[in-house]
This record gives structure tokens, sequence and C-alpha cells, in this order.
């Protein structure tokens, strides 16, 4: 089993192949939009619900058989048949050209995998096993939800809001306080309990004190 460098990639714009029309097809197709992708799906017949996101513009569907030249200027290539044939195709010509593939469920074909993913606003936590169960990265991003929770989204939100103010208001000295004094816990309490204006005024409070 190979080894697999965890990354996070920004897809905005970027041309992305998928090559399959079924479910999975369908489920990589809503992820890769929703981060921004530009998606191409080769296929010679997709699902209803697939057919809906081709809008020829961020989603293009390319009605045939798959062929080397559809990796194109691909910078991610996903294969999600039930072919091994086709799968094996795709894997080796994309490795031949240098493009990341993922063969889904078939670890030995990819160049890198998908992990289970723990959202909540601008937090992302990635869970891989490697390819080893993925239903135990399943468990253990429940597990995560579990710990962090719709609170997270508010609270990255608010923090975020700060950066640039205090990147300029205050000096080096005195940013490592100001954050280590709103992350100590206290701030995300306060937002879990609904009580986001006292949240608010917590971080208010610190940074004036430390403009004296």
């Amino acid at each position: 089993m190979p080894q697999f460098y965890p990354i996070f990639m920004d897809l905005k714009d970027q041309s992305v192949l998928v090559v399959g029309g079924g479910n999975v097809a369908l489920r990589k197709v809503q992820t890769l939009l929703s981060n921004g992708a530009v998606v191409r799906i080769v296929s010679p017949k997709v699902l209803p619900e697939l057919r809906t996101l081709i809008d020829e513009r961020t989603c293009y569907w390319l009605e045939k058989e798959y062929s080397s030249e559809d990796i194109g200027e691909a910078c991610l290539v996903f294969s999600c048949t039930e072919n091994e044939d086709v799968n094996q195709r795709v894997s080796l010509d994309a490795k031949t050209q240098h493009r990341p593939v993922n063969v889904v469920d078939d670890p030995e074909k990819c160049s890198f995998i998908v992990p289970s993913i723990m959202e909540q606003g601008d937090l992302k936590i990635a869970v891989s096993t490697g390819g080893s169960s993925p239903i135990v990265a399943r468990q253990i991003r429940q597990e995560l939800e579990m710990l962090y929770g719709s609170e997270m989204k508010e609270y990255l939100s608010l923090l975020k809001t700060w950066r640039s103010k205090v990147k300029t208001s205050l000096p080096p000295e005195k940013r490592g306080f100001f954050w280590d004094r709103i992350t100590d816990g206290e701030v995300r309490k306060l937002i879990q309990g609904d009580r986001l204006s006292e949240a608010e005024g917590v971080i208010k409070q610190c940074f004036l004190s430390l403009l004296d």
C-alpha cells in the first residue's frame, strides 16, 4: 500500500476530469463544483441527476467512451467506473502524463486518495486510513463532528474578521497574547451558548486593553 502525502488544493477554475456517469461520479462532481472546479465528464451515459449539473460553463459532458486524449489539461483525474479495464487505462494514462489520479475504491491504482472530510465553515479536517478502511475513516469523522460542532463556523468567522485589524494595530509582541487570550476557550463556549454578542465583547475588550 502506498504512503499518501496529505494536502489541501485550490481547485478554483481548474480543469478536472471525471470518468464515469453513475452515483459515485455524481458525488465527485457535486463536491468538485462546490469547490470551484471546472469539470469534464466522460461517459456514454450519465444519471439524470448528473445531467442537471451540466451547464457547458463549469460542467461539461463528453458523451463517449474514455480515450487517452480525454485527460487533456486536467490537473486531477477521477475514474469512477465499474469497468476494471477502463479504470486501469485511466490510471496508467494519468500517471504517464504526470497527472494525479484517483480510482475509486482501488488505492493501488491511485496516486492520490480522497479523505473523509469533516467541515464546519472554514474548519476542514481530513481523515484518512491510507485506503485501509474507509469505514473507519468515516467513523472518526463522525466522532470529530461531535467534538467540533456548528459553533466552529461562527467562531472562525469572528476570528477572521479581527485578523487584519490586529495585524495593523498591535505590535508583534502583543499579537501573540491577543490570540492566546481569545482562543483559550471562553469565546467558543459563549458562541456555543448562543451568546455571540458577549463573545464579540470579550474579543473587543481584549483588543482595546492591548492598545494602551
